[in-house]
């Protein structure tokens, strides 16, 4: 294997059949996606094509820069015929955005020639990588990593160009006009309150979820929408039930629908989650709640206030060593985020102004 520092030694041609390899997970494969934009205005003649988990398929299903979607349904027997499909379609490079075992096998079992990826990737997946890239130091875009693969590679990027996308149709917009006028509520004139997460400490405190709906509607006459997946349902009726307004709950959307209701709302708010990453990507303002990670990637990102508190135990990432107090989150206040409301939406009307 051959340890790459730029674009040297390494082929692309005219007209490259390139797999890209993010499996999951939701948020993440969203961040991948300017890797395809970036791709094809480097190679307008390119085969791209994209290996993704069904769960998170929707995220990449209808973009316009593939030109094929290869669905892996997590079986044993899912993979192999995976694999079949991989080699019949004869692919000349695969880069792993991903950078676990399971991305990189896939790949190297189809006897893709070319195999890229970082060197630190994890569960020792470089094995199977021809080239390794070296680990690039953080970027304040949400797809700074993954961009940088492709620098390294010799492919000009543009973070500012090169956006996530999450594609949707006008059926999943109609839906999610249905939904909402089936709640009462106007386009542009509700908030999305997103509360869950996979990971508790990134939750923030459940009584400021309501307490926060409720100023909302009194300060601002925003209404508001939890919003979810339906094993979400028990937490987001816990908040419900302790709000003395009537919060209606959505859990029940398909992905494509569900980001279609973002599109249509004034701002999301969330902790790091596949939320987060929806609204930047469909243009919707949000309120980023970060505890345990470090949310360089949103530095320079627009439309995004990220509200986060120093302390010396962050970033703790998936070690959290407070015992369960989660202190970086419950240090977050529900007038800090009515604030950062405030603050997002005047920023839009000064912007419309302007």
């Amino acid at each position: 294997m051959r340890e790459l520092t730029g674009a040297a030694s390494f082929q692309w041609g005219t007209a490259p059949r390139v797999l890209i390899v993010r499996l999951s997970a939701l948020g993440d494969t969203l961040m991948s996606t300017p890797v395809a934009h970036a791709l094809r205005d480097a190679f307008p003649n390119a085969f791209l094509g994209w290996l993704v988990h069904r769960r998170c398929a929707p995220v990449v299903e209808g973009n316009p820069y593939l030109n094929c979607l290869h669905i892996w349904d997590g079986t044993l027997s899912g993979a192999v015929a995976t694999v079949r499909s991989l080699r019949q379609t004869g692919y000349d490079i695969a880069l792993d955005v991903q950078g676990l075992l399971k991305s990189a096998l896939f790949p190297w079992l189809a006897r893709i020639p070319q195999r890229v990826g970082f060197a630190d990737a994890r569960e020792g997946a470089a094995r199977f990588y021809t080239h390794r890239l070296p680990s690039p130091p953080p970027a304040p875009f949400v797809a700074g990593r993954n961009l940088q693969l492709l620098k390294a590679l010799g492919v000009p990027v543009d973070p500012r160009r090169h956006r996530m996308l999450f594609p949707l149709t006008e059926t999943h917009r109609k839906t999610a006009r249905r939904r909402l006028a089936a709640l009462h509520l106007l386009p542009k004139r509700f908030v999305v309150l997103a509360p869950a997460t996979t990971r508790p400490q990134k939750h923030w405190v459940e009584e400021r979820w309501s307490e926060l709906a409720e100023r909302l509607w009194r300060d601002m006459e925003l209404p508001t929408v939890l919003l979810g997946s339906r094993s979400d349902r028990p937490l987001l009726e816990r908040i419900a039930r302790r709000c003395r307004i009537t919060v209606p709950i959505v859990n029940d959307l398909p992905l494509k629908e569900a980001v279609a209701l973002i599109e249509l709302a004034s701002a999301l708010v969330g902790p790091d989650s596949f939320p987060i990453h929806a609204a930047l990507a469909v243009g919707t303002p949000a309120v980023a709640l970060f505890g345990p990670n470090d949310p360089v990637r949103f530095r320079e990102e627009r439309g995004i206030r990220v509200l986060e508190h120093d302390l010396p135990c962050r970033p703790c990432r998936r070690r959290p060593t407070c015992g369960g107090a989660f202190t970086c989150m419950h240090l977050i206040t529900t007038d800090e985020v009515l604030a950062a409301v405030a603050h997002l939406l005047a920023d839009i009307r000064q912007t419309v102004r302007g």
